[in-house]
């Protein structure tokens, strides 16, 4: 009677949860993709594709994050790494670009200086009647001498030379000038392209004057 009085109690159905969030395979890309892009910005060329990488990974982070019933973690990750990583990828591609130009034009100017033609010219003068003159270029250490004796003041030869200091070729230049047994003063000059690099001046009997330049 009192069973029937008292019947049992039966547990009541449990309360309806709310969905669980799944997982994001946006963010998880986002976060792939971010990932790529901090480990190439630094990479010459690897840069441009980490460009690319990082603004792909913006966009898949911002659609991790919005999707509804999505954890967001990886999409926060991969969003801040992609943003990173595209920043440092444009400015190392401005660093690289400017060190490559500059490169670049600094090998065009001295394949530049070294097929510029130069004009040498070597001068003395002075009261001697017979002296001797020898003089010498050269071109990275290769090059040769001529002379001239008994000449006549004042005495001019002129040679053409291609290369500078600047350029892949060295040029030297040296002129020597002696007195004969006639003495007087005596004076050498060079000039390249019309600019004097080097004077001297000697007298008496047998005196030498040098001159040497180089450009």
């Amino acid at each position: 009677m009192s069973d029937l009085q008292n019947p049992p109690a039966y547990a009541g159905s449990p309360a309806p949860q709310p969905d669980s969030k799944r997982g994001n395979g946006f963010g998880v890309t986002a976060l792939i993709l971010g990932i790529l892009t901090i480990v190439g910005f630094a990479i010459p060329f690897a840069n441009y594709v980490a460009i690319a990488t990082g603004v792909a990974g913006i966009v898949f982070a911002i659609i991790g994050l919005i999707a509804k019933n999505r954890t967001r973690g990886t999409s926060i990750a991969g969003l801040v790494l992609s943003v990173i990583g595209l920043i440092l990828s444009i400015i190392m591609v401005v660093v690289y670009s400017a060190i490559f130009f500059a490169a670049s034009k600094a090998v065009d100017d001295t394949n530049k200086a070294a097929a510029t033609e130069h004009t040498v010219v070597y001068t003395v003068t002075g009261d001697s009647t017979d002296s001797s003159i020898t003089w010498a270029t050269s071109t990275d250490g290769d090059g040769g001498s001529e002379q001239a004796s008994g000449a006549k003041l004042p005495w001019t030869k002129e040679v053409k030379v291609k290369g500078s200091s600047k350029g892949l070729n060295f040029n030297s230049f040296t002129v020597t000038a002696s007195n004969g047994t006639t003495g007087g003063e005596i004076t050498c000059e060079i000039k390249v392209d019309g600019k004097v690099v080097s004077t001297k001046s000697a007298s008496g009997e047998y005196a030498s004057a040098t001159c040497s330049g180089s450009n």
